[in-house]
């Protein structure tokens, strides 16, 4: 085992990680947002619920690694440049924001139909019953699929390496071609993966938990 070499390298590895970090949090953010305006969308009619499913599927039903792919390498083609970081940024923000977009439609339809009836008996229109109704109680519901969705998010960030991003893939990789010591690298490379994700799938599986006893 040849520790000294991961010793050498960890501090080049944690500012990898911390590309991963920044990546994940501009990632979560951006796509909870788009992804609420996409996922309310998606409970109306006509252009606006059409351009909102077309989104959400597009982004679902096709792999990450491809829309990554498509922004850096075929956007190019129609004149459209995008460094590495922006590029991976908009394929993953978009990514998120369709996941979050189902999951916000999922809680918010999975509230009774008599919320909406009940605040409409007592003149509130369509608007104001869901932003003071209906959305404080779906919001509890989004809360733990969503921390899944940012678990995951976090672990995609080492699909940004196809691109040449900055971040902890990158950084063990170009430790690897330098040093050779693939199994100490990625070993290492491996743990902060699972130090950075571990707490928040425990902090998911406690949420679940703690909303499943408050169910009446």
């Amino acid at each position: 085992m040849r520790w000294t070499v991961v010793a050498a390298n960890l501090p080049y590895l944690l500012e990898g990680l911390q590309g991963t970090v920044l990546l994940g949090l501009l990632v979560m953010a951006l796509g909870t947002v788009l992804g609420f305006v996409v996922g309310i969308a998606r409970l109306g009619r006509g252009a606006v619920y059409a351009a909102a499913t077309v989104f959400v599927e597009l982004f679902r039903d096709t792999p990450l690694i491809m829309q990554i792919f498509f922004i850096f390498f075929g956007l190019p083609a129609v004149g459209i440049r995008l460094n590495a970081f922006v590029a991976a940024s908009v394929a993953m923000t978009f990514f998120a924001a369709a996941n979050t977009a189902e999951i916000v439609r999922g809680a918010i339809q999975s509230l009774p139909r008599g919320q909406w009836e009940a605040a409409r008996s007592l003149g509130l229109s369509s608007p104001q019953t869901l932003r003071w109704v209906i959305l404080p109680q779906a919001l509890r519901r989004t809360l733990p699929p969503l921390m899944g969705l940012f678990t995951t998010l976090l672990k995609d960030t080492s699909l940004a390496a196809i691109v040449n991003v900055f971040e902890l893939t990158t950084a063990g990789r170009r430790v690897v071609e330098r040093t050779l010591a693939s199994f100490e690298i990625w070993l290492v490379v491996a743990a902060l993966y699972f130090l950075l994700c571990y707490p928040l799938s425990v902090a998911t599986q406690r949420l679940e938990r703690r909303l499943a006893a408050e169910v009446p």
